[in-house]
């Protein structure tokens, strides 16, 4: 009776059962990826029964970005849709699988605050999907923040990552679709929590209430007794007050100038003496380039409202030193307050 021939597998014989298990495997494992970078769409497989399988590579177009979460970081990494390779990107978070992005696509996920490795890498499947094991770029995740990652090819083989704003990426996003065909095992890619609640804007602070403000120049620091040119220090005493001014106050409403003088001498003389001096000390403060919105006024009233009473008006100089707080310049300012 004859030996019936061994039936022919394909396979050599002395070719060891696990390696052919082995290179199954590994071809299996890059199949999908090679397929999904030829075809750039909708693949089908053909079965032994003739079946067409279809593996949709893309899903719905990117629109609009949510807002991130509260608690979470809302993350897009795209490619191009004029990128620089047929091949797919794999993207790996952590060390772990997260997407393959062929052109055109994008991810969206989100993630916990804090800092993230993202590694990029170019048809691993012809490394045995070992690029998760170099390390990635740290990306530093901020609660409440979106962040759009854009593939950089223009240095093939080597890839990278750019960190995009917004409303650029809003407008590089447009035409690209949602990768779908693979699943994320990456520990770091969540399930997106609800967007937060855009904050109200803020409501402007009204502004403080002009609120007039008066500062006293004794006139003995600013001029000679019975006149109204200025003394050298007089120069130095209003400088003084405009540091003051501007220091206190956020806007300058209105400046009035009063003069005083004392009692020593008459009242028409000493009317026109506080006026002149008004008039002075007006003129400086405008010289160092204060303009307040209203304007800047100058009046003199002489001898009234005296600080200081009981002085005679002998023009002695006990009388002189007794009247010296009447002889002085206010100046009043109106504005907004510091």
């Amino acid at each position: 009776m004859r030996k019936s021939a061994p039936l022919m597998t394909g396979w050599p014989t002395k070719f060891p059962v696990i390696g052919r298990l082995c290179l199954v495997g590994l071809l299996s494992l890059g199949l999908p990826f090679w397929a999904a970078a030829q075809n750039n769409g909708n693949n089908a497989n053909t079965g032994s029964s003739g079946a067409r399988v279809s593996i949709e590579s893309f899903g719905e177009a990117f629109t609009s970005a949510l807002v991130a979460p509260a608690e979470q970081t809302r993350v897009f990494i795209y490619r191009a849709t004029q990128g620089f390779s047929q091949l797919p990107v794999n993207i790996y978070l952590n060390g772990q699988y997260h997407a393959s992005l062929l052109r055109g696509g994008y991810t969206e996920f989100c993630t916990a605050p804090g800092a993230v490795s993202v590694k990029l890498a170019l048809d691993d499947a012809s490394r045995l999907h070992l690029s998760k094991q170099d390390s990635g770029q740290r990306m530093t995740m901020q609660a409440g923040q979106s962040m759009f990652l854009r593939v950089d090819e223009s240095a093939l083989p080597a890839l990278g990552l750019q960190n995009i704003l917004q409303s650029q990426a809003q407008s590089d996003m447009s035409g690209t679709r949602r990768q779908i065909h693979t699943i994320s095992r990456a520990k770091a890619a969540l399930n997106c929590g609800e967007p937060a609640k855009l904050a109200p804007p803020p409501v402007a602070a009204a502004p403080k209430p002009a609120v007039p403000r008066e500062y006293a120049l004794e006139t003995d620091a600013l001029f000679e007794f019975g006149k109204a040119e200025i003394r050298a220090s007089g120069y130095n005493a209003i400088e003084s007050l405009v540091q003051r001014l501007r220091q206190d106050f956020t806007s300058v409403e209105r400046i009035r100038v009063v003069g005083y003088t004392d009692a020593i001498g008459s009242n028409a003389f000493n009317k026109k003496l506080s006026q002149e001096r008004a008039d002075v000390v007006a003129r400086q403060i405008t010289a160092r380039n204060v303009k307040p919105i209203m304007g800047i006024d100058a009046e003199g009233r002489g001898p009234i409202e005296l600080a200081k009473t009981g002085c005679k008006n002998a023009p002695t100089p006990e009388n002189k030193l007794c009247h010296a707080p009447n002889r002085r310049v206010m100046v009043v300012i109106t504005g907004a307050r510091r």
